[in-house]
């Protein structure tokens, strides 16, 4: 099968249902950046063909890729010129995706990506797709709804694109077996513990050498810049308790529903596919199905056919299930018959491009609108949702004027009856929860900031914080006598590396002149200990020993040494004795689902490689 094609059976099959989720949970409180980058127009980062990428953008994918990488890697942080650059970098490819799929046809409608949304329980009202869910749920997560919907069509397409040529290769049979081989590899291995007392308790020093390690290593000891502020937040969520929604408001918004509700006939569709390629030419896959149909016409079960016939692996177990369509979502060849056809009536055989199909409309769905006590609850949160919004942005303008005219936020407070709180002093590995936002750290943190009049940041599309700077305790250096314990520390953990390091190397090079490890362990008063069967995943020694313990060549088994560190500090000089090739008896879904993860790994290679191509065969112009 193409790949283009390939990825049209794609939208019709299972890997929408399988990422759709993914991408909202990607989007959900990712509007951080966003703010920042909405402020005034939205201009252009960079021109990718006919696709143009704006600061609105970059703002939504900053605030994505920060949050993903916030998960993968909790305990680094990472640079604003990094987030902007990496995100950049990601929009250009998904960008450079998304104009090439239209310009091979492949395009998602609206209708298309709600109809994958509405088996998500957060927008479902009584089993069906609510649109007010929908939008109460995009402008909760600070997005319009319009622009939202938008971006999970740019995720879900581009998404769609790389998981349906991840599937579309394998690897033979000879290959999985051997990477299983060597992923149950077995290692025999000698060893001794170095204990790190051994390199501690030879360490002698003055206060002299530890003054000197201090001075050597002053940016080691700073007390950090540290702030005081008066602050206020508001966000729409808090002016929600406020408003009051009348009876008639409600009614009003049922009939808007009523107007614009689309009661377009929808058809439940399966079907059953055959492949055509070098071993089954068009014809023979059309003589195939014409037969099969006929068992069909004959009282044979369609489902039942579907397993036993059916090549479209992404839906044959759920009964050739393609969803639903009102007439716009699969090929013309498919929509044009559906729309003559009765419940229960089977079509075809439908030549496409290389593959063949019977259809089969399974069920009509007229689609019923919901009656106004069926709505109220919905249209009551989301007509307070607008109204909170609404109010919002008065209160912003009205604080922002406030923000000219009065020099103290309390006096502000007090005028728009909002409290304000006033902080400890704190650092920035230690802002406070309320205060933990990028853009306040970056005003904190810019070229210009002076203890001035209130400054109003955007925290959000839908929040914002009232800032007055009060103190700035500048960077200083601890005093050695403060931290002298802290300096002890440091100077005995860089003493012992460097002393066991030179220690260590002294014992593999005596191994390489000929010692033995057994002569070692007898000088140094410790047991030389064995392991057999060493695995991958073994917990006997730490992982980094592992790694480097099957990093060593097999074909040096029995001698070839090697050393590592424990996590508790003790050293191990180790040496590789044999190895024995992995034997697993694996059944055949074990082995079906290595080989599947085995490919996908193999595939995101590739499509990083055909991504990069892609882009050499477009324009991309970046702005400054």
């Amino acid at each position: 099968m193409s790949g283009i094609q390939s990825i049209r059976n794609g939208l019709t099959g299972n890997i929408t249902k399988v990422i759709v989720v993914a991408i909202i949970i990607t989007f959900i409180g990712s509007v951080g950046w966003a703010g920042f980058f909405s402020q005034g127009n939205a201009n252009v980062v960079a021109q990718v063909g006919s696709k143009k990428i704006t600061t609105v953008d970059l703002g939504f994918e900053v605030s994505s890729q920060q949050a993903l990488l916030n998960q993968r890697f909790p305990n680094q942080t990472f640079e604003d010129e990094f987030l902007v650059n990496f995100s950049t970098d990601s929009l250009i490819g998904k960008f450079s995706t998304l104009d090439f799929l239209e310009r091979k046809g492949i395009n998602l409608t609206d209708d298309f990506v709600l109809k994958q949304l509405a088996n998500e329980e957060q927008f479902l009202e009584n089993g069906n797709f609510s649109q007010l869910r929908f939008d109460s749920f995009a402008r909760s997560n600070g997005f319009i709804p319009s622009d939202y919907l938008n971006r999970i069509k740019q995720d879900l397409m581009s998404n769609i694109w790389r998981l349906t040529l991840i599937n579309s290769s394998f690897l033979t049979d000879s290959e999985v077996q051997e990477s299983i081989s060597l992923a149950e590899q077995e290692r025999d291995i000698s060893f001794i513990r170095l204990p790190r007392s051994k390199f501690e308790n030879t360490l002698s020093y003055t206060e002299q050498e530890l003054n000197n390690f201090y001075k050597g290593n002053l940016n080691s000891y700073i007390e950090p810049q540290k702030f005081k502020v008066d602050y206020l937040n508001l966000s729409s969520k808090d002016l929600e308790k406020d408003i009051e929604i009348s009876e008639s408001e409600i009614e009003d918004e049922h009939k808007e529903y009523l107007l614009d509700f689309d009661s377009t006939v929808r058809k439940q569709v399966s079907h059953i596919m055959l492949n055509v390629n070098s071993d089954r030419n068009s014809q023979t896959a059309f003589d195939e199905l014409n037969n099969v149909k006929t068992r069909i016409e004959n009282g044979e079960r369609f489902e039942d056919l579907v397993l036993e016939v059916s090549e479209d692996e992404g839906t044959k177990e759920i009964k050739g299930d393609l969803g639903i369509t009102d007439g716009t979502l699969l090929p013309p060849e498919f929509d044009l018959p559906l729309n003559s056809m009765n419940e229960g009536d089977v079509f075809g055989p439908i030549v496409l491009e290389d593959t063949v199909h019977l259809i089969k409309l399974v069920s009509l769905i007229e689609p019923q609108p919901e009656s106004l006590s069926e709505r109220t609850d919905d249209i009551r949160l989301s007509l307070i949702s607008r109204k909170a919004e609404e109010k919002y942005v008065e209160v912003l303008d009205e604080i922002s004027e406030m923000s000219f005219s009065m020099a103290e936020i309390k006096d502000i407070s007090e005028a728009a009856s909002i409290p304000y709180k006033t902080s400890t002093y704190f650092s920035r590995d230690a802002i406070p929860a309320d205060l933990n936002n990028s853009f306040i750290e970056d005003y904190l943190y810019g070229d210009s900031l002076e203890i001035n009049y209130p400054e109003i940041i955007e925290t959000s599309p839908l929040s914002f914080s009232l800032l007055q700077l009060k103190d700035v305790v500048e960077e200083k250096q601890i005093p050695f006598e403060q931290i002298q314990e802290k300096v002890e520390q440091d100077y005995i953990a860089s003493e012992i590396r460097n002393v066991s390091i030179s220690y260590m190397q002294n014992l593999l090079t005596s191994l390489d002149e000929g010692k033995s490890i057994t002569d070692i362990a007898a000088e140094e008063g410790v047991s030389l200990e064995t392991y057999q069967g060493l695995k991958r995943d073994s917990s006997l020694l730490p992982g980094e020993s592992i790694d480097r313990i099957f990093a060593l060549s097999r074909s040096s088994a029995g001698n070839v040494f090697d050393t590592s560190q424990s996590s508790n500090g003790d050293y191990l000089l180790f040496r590789l004795d044999a190895v024995k090739e992995g034997n697993s008896e694996l059944g055949d879904e074990e082995i079906s689902n290595i080989s599947n993860f085995l490919n996908q790994q193999r595939n995101i290679t590739e499509i990083g490689e055909l991504q990069l191509a892609l882009q050499d065969s477009i324009n991309i112009v970046r702005m400054n």
